[in-house]
């Protein structure tokens, strides 16, 4: 080898070892905000405490006020009544009310629950059709309008009958009545709307199965029944069977899926089911069963999202006036607030850590650690994303996390990862950010961190590059 191949060769390492160099001198630097949970109430989509507002469609008023432009509650419970048609179609005047109703609810920011009844008495066989293909005729006439609607509508209580559409006192409540109703439902009513019964023991029923298959059809907006039907239970905590909601008949002896078990074995069940479709309801009746503890154990174990905020005022008020004493951040409030703020999905930020990998450190990782310390989960499609926006320009460079938060648990942790190409950066000074949406409506979600969201979502550190 001759000189100049030497030189040649020597002049080739020393520009790697400077290449090399310079990399090293491009470290990151990354300091994390420091976490910890608010006590605050999150005004977050699809769960909450909600109020009733009921209309009874006529052909005597012009129009029905909706109330809605005074509403600002992220759900509400409309029930719509439809008595005045006990044995007729519903009038086109009837049917253009309920489209004013619809049209206002979908300019405002609240999911709807929807219940269409014909009895609020307790009197549902006085006042329901008396034919069963009348009720069907109304469930077609009702759907065309909810449909056009169906992004502003969560889900749908009931199936048109019983005292106060809670099916129960309806001469209807037979099987064959029930699956025909149920069926008629499932393929007139969008796929995206969920659908909810009175007890497990109607969801066995109305299924043929005995348990939550273990391979669940989840979050399936394709038609599948089982894919999208929930609980709803207005005699939530009232006793030891919830009013009636249970029996006393064990898993181990039961000879029908339409049986109606034992508390414990009642919870269980909805512990599995609600992790993939909505449970809600109303308390009711001042007993132990609602008292603070117990009421939080079991509203934790069915993954109850939504609750009744004007009834049974007996069991809110006592909440309103109960220290919640655990050790956490909620340590002093009151147990209404307590519960109100674990309804449904309740995301906390516990960690967040970023390093260097890969050949000469070209990639960077950050890990985040997410807690969902409320009583359920989304079901609804959220987009989580990761944003660094550059301190000096503003501008901001997003990076979508490959996780469905859907499949994050009460009461579970995990560990988001994101890797990308150091590259992808200029050098800098950013903030990071993870930012959470509602998929379909695209709304930030607000996270329980004590700092707050801000515009780009909840502030994760600072990154020197």
């Amino acid at each position: 080898m001759n000189l100049i191949q030497r030189f040649l060769i020597f002049l080739f390492g020393l520009l790697i070892l400077v290449l090399i160099l310079r990399c090293m001198r491009q470290s990151v630097t990354f300091t994390a905000e420091k976490f910890s949970e608010s006590n605050e109430v999150l005004e977050n989509p699809y769960q909450g405490y909600y109020h009733i507002i009921g209309y009874t469609l006529n052909d005597t008023d012009e129009a029905i006020a909706s109330h809605a432009d005074t509403y600002s509650d992220s759900l509400v419970l409309l029930e719509i009544n439809l008595k005045n048609y006990k044995n007729t179609d519903i009038s086109e005047h009837a049917l253009s009310q309920l489209e004013q109703i619809f049209k206002d609810w979908s300019n405002t920011d609240t999911q709807i629950l929807l219940r269409f009844l014909y009895d609020l008495d307790g009197i549902a066989k006085a006042t329901e059709p008396d034919s069963l293909s009348t009720i069907l005729t109304h469930i077609d006439q009702v759907s065309e309008i909810v449909n056009r609607y169906s992004d502003s509508v969560y889900l749908m209580q009931g199936i048109f009958i019983g005292n106060w559409g809670e099916m129960h006192g309806s001469e209807f409540m037979n099987d064959t009545s029930v699956h025909t109703l149920i069926n008629h439902l499932n393929e007139s009513i969008d796929s995206s709307i969920y659908l909810s019964v009175r007890t497990p023991a109607h969801w066995r029923m109305i299924t043929n199965l005995y348990d939550v298959p273990k391979k669940f059809p989840a979050f399936q907006a394709n038609g599948n029944l089982i894919a999208r039907l929930g609980l709803y239970n207005d005699g939530m905590l009232g006793s030891v069977s919830d009013l009636g909601t249970y029996g006393d008949t064990k898993r181990k002896d039961a000879t029908s899926p339409s049986y109606k078990g034992t508390r414990e074995d009642e919870l269980k069940f909805q512990n599995t089911l609600c992790q993939y479709v909505p449970n809600g309801g109303e308390v009711v009746s001042d007993n132990s069963y609602n008292d603070l503890p117990s009421a939080v154990e079991s509203l934790t174990t069915m993954h109850v999202s939504y609750l009744n905020a004007d009834y049974d005022n007996t069991v809110l008020d006592k909440w309103k006036n109960t220290t919640w004493n655990q050790n956490d951040a909620f340590y002093g409030c009151d147990g209404y607030t307590y519960i109100q703020a674990h309804l449904g999905y309740r995301y906390l930020v516990t960690k967040c850590t970023m390093k260097s990998f890969g050949f000469l450190n070209s990639q960077l990782n950050l890990s985040i650690g997410l807690q969902n310390t409320g009583f359920g989960n989304t079901l609804k499609e959220f987009h989580a994303t990761l944003k660094f926006k550059n301190t000096e320009t503003g501008e901001i460079s997003s990076v979508p996390i490959d996780y469905d938060l859907r499949k994050l648990k009460s009461t579970q942790k995990k560990t988001l990862s994101v890797s990308l190409p150091r590259k992808s950066l200029k050098s800098g000074s950013y903030q990071v950010f993870l930012s959470i949406t509602d998929a379909q409506s695209e709304k930030q979600i607000s996270l329980a961190n004590t700092q707050g969201i801000q515009e780009e979502g909840l502030l994760l550190g600072r990154m020197e590059y």
